[in-house]
């Protein structure tokens, strides 16, 4: 392997093109044409030096040959791909498999013997397309002001969270979020994908706390079928629960993150690393480090960057525009306009919110169901804990001391079944065997006092 510096034309440093090929008289006539075009050149003769060459360096561009003393380069096309645009050097009398080749990605082929005019339009034209995508790309998150996740408030714990959260969307850097249940760190996972240049590629989430190590190995680092360390490569890895994941998978992650490759089960070929990873626990800081959180070696690859979520108690002045915000949404019944009242966002602002964002969305939800047709949400349909109580003994739930009328203890034994089940109306309905709509017709003879 003779690799080489990047060139550089006095406005920063150039590309660098990696060559492929096994035939050191051509390989070497490639390099000194590449860097007379300006840009920095690299030569491997195998896929094990190609391989080698690039876990420690980024081209950003590699010239294949089709055949190669241990594999097949149009074999290992797809790999490459993900690591670089690929031109195929193919020899007279290929070319229906540099056609396949350019149809399965590869930005371009080239016959030989090759011409430096030849060679010279194609790494043209491969970075134009590049260049052209990246605006592209650009103009895409221009034209997106608002991406999908957002974080609500205007709290100064808020404020100093989107803050951190912003700045390290922009690296590629492991994260580490911790934060009680609820709080909402699958959000801010997602508002530092959404807003870096990952935003594009996939967000994909691994719950982690399980005790089946080997399916966790194979689910991240693959065997026979490529792990999501490889599938998801370009995108965000969101890892639910770190902190409950089996020491065995805890110390193959620490080595990834420690090498920036990685290989399958069963595999020696390293695969770099091109996924970014995010972590939480909802364990607090101390436990995270401690006997019963992460080994040492993750913990440390981690917790570079922490970010510490508060819970809802401590940010209290947050409640109004969350519970706003949740009604917006409307998932739950976007065919009714509902506000709350005043008195209803005080109310909210008075819990201690032990189930976090989580418990108020459930509540909001309860609310909504619980007022029917009425267009405000008193206090009382919003009562915190609600959904967490024990369900009530059919005394308590339904008392008939008061002799109510039969449409009295129906719309009582509807309110139990509502709480019984968080506000599921789709569940109550099929316990009473009545239709959906049926339910909300009995929740609109309810009025506010």
């Amino acid at each position: 392997m003779i690799p080489t510096a990047r060139e550089n034309d006095g406005g920063g440093a150039s590309s660098l093109i990696l060559v492929i090929d096994d035939d050191d008289t051509l390989r070497r006539l490639l390099q000194r044409q590449i860097e007379r075009l300006g840009h920095g050149a690299a030569g491997a003769s195998s896929m094990a030096e190609a391989r080698a060459f690039l876990e420690t360096e980024r081209a950003d561009l590699i010239l294949l040959d089709q055949r190669l003393p241990d594999a097949d380069g149009l074999a290992a096309l797809p790999e490459l791909m993900t690591l670089a645009p690929v031109i195929v050097l193919t020899a007279f009398g290929s070319i229906d498999q540099a056609v396949d080749a350019v149809k399965a990605g590869a930005a371009d082929y080239l016959p030989k013997p090759i011409s430096p005019q030849a060679l010279e339009l194609a790494i043209a034209r491969v970075f134009e397309t590049v260049r052209l995508r990246g605006e592209v790309g650009l103009l895409r998150r221009a034209l997106d002001k608002r991406p999908t996740t957002a974080l609500i408030g205007t709290s100064p714990q808020i404020e100093t969270l989107r803050q951190r959260a912003g700045l390290l969307a922009e690296t590629d850097t492991p994260v580490l979020i911790l934060g009680e249940w609820g709080t909402g760190k699958r959000t801010i996972a997602r508002y530092i994908h959404e807003h870096g240049p990952r935003a594009r590629a996939n967000f994909v989430e691994v719950q982690c706390a399980r005790k089946d190590a080997d399916g966790l190995l194979s689910e991240l680092f693959g065997d026979t079928e490529p792990g999501l360390l490889e599938s998801a490569a370009g995108g965000t890895l969101f890892l639910a629960d770190i902190a409950r994941m089996p020491d065995v998978v805890q110390r193959r992650l620490a080595g990834a993150l420690e090498t920036g490759a990685f290989s399958r089960r069963g595999s020696t070929r390293r695969v770099p690393l091109q996924v970014r990873l995010i972590a939480a626990s909802a364990q607090p800081a101390v436990e995270v480090s401690g006997e019963d959180g992460l080994v040492p070696e993750l913990f440390y690859s981690l917790s570079g960057f922490t970010l510490e979520v508060p819970p809802l108690r401590e940010r209290r002045g947050d409640i109004p525009e969350l519970a706003q915000d949740f009604l917006a949404e409307r998932s739950f019944a976007s065919d009714r306009e509902k506000q709350f009242t005043k008195k209803t966002l005080k109310h909210l602002q008075e819990w201690t919110w032990p189930g976090n964002l989580r418990e108020l969305r459930n509540v909001i939800e309860r609310g909504v169901i619980l007022s029917g047709d009425a267009k405000t949400i008193p206090p009382r349909h919003v009562e915190p804990g609600a959904s967490r109580a024990a369900a009530p003994s059919a005394e308590e739930a339904l008392p008939v001391s008061d002799e109510p009328s039969l449409e009295a203890l129906e719309l009582r034994y509807l309110d139990m079944l509502l709480r019984k089940h968080q506000g599921n109306r789709r569940e109550v309905a099929r316990i009473l065997g009545i239709s959906e709509r049926s339910v909300y017709r009995m929740l609109a003879r309810r009025r506010d006092d």
